[in-house]
């Protein structure tokens, strides 16, 4: 399309009249996140941690009593606590009274947290996001559908929507009409590509609605689909992807920070991750030591650009599956979601969110929604809102959970009417009230 192009151009012609910021940054994140391994990447992301960590300690409050440490490894783990507990420690002196931007999220828990970034961490972010759009076979001016809550602060006017070609879908309360509503703009949009963005709890309502009806919809262009804010499941990837003809691919992000790593066309079941623009670290689960090759390990990330508020070695909350890429560098084998909301069988034993999820796929075409919670140490309670009047399947359903929680495991089922979603449009599946640190 024409006007698509026109949209590309002036982006980049906008960019070159400043200095090129964005397309430089591209440049740099291309070859690194390709090729971490290579003497180039490594000399570029070491050159970027040292000034990284010389500019904490020198601006910062929270770490100038760290001049001594000669790696990385001698500053301490931090939390989202620690910095909501002493913010202006971590603000620096040298950006304090510059023009920074406000980043905010609700947090999976709805506490609200906030950061500053100064502005050139704002354009290594575009940089990033273009970077693994186009990983994901979409350019910037193409159209791009974003399925997220929209309210006053995040909603983007007509003008700049249409400058974008996006279009902002409210999956707030994503009914069977709204779904039929969603559908009908896909295959009224004349436009001959087109990518889809959004949570993965309304990629799988929309999943559920096309399965139950034997919708398989071909032809629409859609390039792919990349879920985020939320664990993809494998049923969602499969379903939405067969019924929409495309792709359906998952990014671990942060408001706070950034894209972190993302399933691309070449991987689409592992996450390549960004090494360019931070140094990941999978650290394990009880102490802050290297997770092994194929463990479970904390997500710890350092933020190698954002020199308003240095972030350094900090515990996302979630959890991945460390792997290695064939050129030997980290990847995520899965990303597995909020360490808090780890459940854990009868015996004290770690139960994979996979072994969760499977247990409920067999039931999709009867269930609207459904929720697992650890309120005990063998005590589960299982909700279930329902597609119609009745679910047939309690009994299997429990004693298949026990089958992997454990015979002495107690479950309950409880039946809703809705389960509402979080402030922020995310819905948990899984909850441990048990274990909640």
């Amino acid at each position: 399309m024409i006007l698509n192009v026109a949209r590309n151009k002036f982006f980049w012609l906008l960019d070159s009249l400043k200095k090129g910021k964005i397309k430089n940054n591209l440049n740099e994140i291309e070859l690194c996140v390709a090729h971490p391994n290579s003497d180039k990447a490594i000399q570029i992301k070491d050159t970027h941690l040292r000034r990284l960590l010389d500019h904490a300690v020198k601006t910062t409050q929270y770490y100038n009593c760290l001049s001594s440490a000669t790696t990385i490894s001698g500053f301490p783990v931090i939390r989202k606590t620690t910095i909501q507990n002493n913010f202006e420690l971590f603000e620096s002196s040298e950006f304090k009274d510059k023009s920074n931007f406000k980043v905010s999220t609700s947090g999976s828990t709805g506490v609200p947290f906030f950061l500053f970034q100064n502005q050139d961490k704002r354009h290594r972010n575009r940089a990033d996001v273009i970077y693994f759009f186009r990983k994901a076979n979409f350019n910037v001016g193409n159209r791009l559908y974003e399925l997220e809550v929209w309210r006053g602060h995040n909603k983007k006017g007509r003008l700049k929507s249409f400058l974008q070609n996006v279009l902002q879908f409210d999956i707030s309360r994503l009914t069977d009409e709204s779904i039929e509503t969603f559908l009908g703009l896909l295959k009224s949009d004349q436009q001959s590509t087109k990518t889809l963005l959004g949570f993965a709890s309304a990629y799988e309502m929309i999943a559920q609605y096309l399965e139950n009806n034997s919708l398989v919809l071909n032809g629409l262009g859609i390039t792919s689909a990349i879920a985020n804010a939320e664990y993809l499941n494998p049923y969602t990837k499969y379903t939405l992807g067969k019924h929409l003809n495309t792709v359906v691919l998952s990014r671990y992000s942060s408001e706070e920070i950034g894209i972190i790593a993302q399933q691309t066309l070449d991987s689409p079941d592992r996450f390549v991750v960004n090494h360019a623009s931070y140094h990941v670290e999978l650290l394990n689960l009880e102490r802050d030591a290297p997770a092994k090759l194929g463990e479970l390990g904390r997500i710890v990330v350092t933020d190698l650009f954002n020199y308003a508020m240095p972030i350094i070695r900090y515990d996302t909350g979630d959890i991945a599956q460390f792997g290695l890429n064939k050129e030997g560098a980290m990847e995520f084998v899965h990303v597995e979601g909020r360490q808090m909301d780890l459940i854990y069988d009868s015996k004290g034993k770690l139960i994979s969110s996979f072994v969760i999820y499977t247990k409920f796929y067999n039931y999709y075409h009867l269930l609207k929604q459904y929720q697992f919670i650890q309120q005990g140490e063998k005590e589960y309670e299982v909700k279930l809102n329902l597609q119609g009047d009745n679910f047939p399947f309690e009994k299997q359903l429990i004693m298949d959970i026990e089958s992997d929680f454990g015979e002495d495991a107690q479950v309950a089922v409880t039946y809703v009417d809705e389960i509402p979603a979080l402030n922020s449009g995310k819905r948990r599946k899984v909850i441990n009230n048990y274990k909640k640190n």
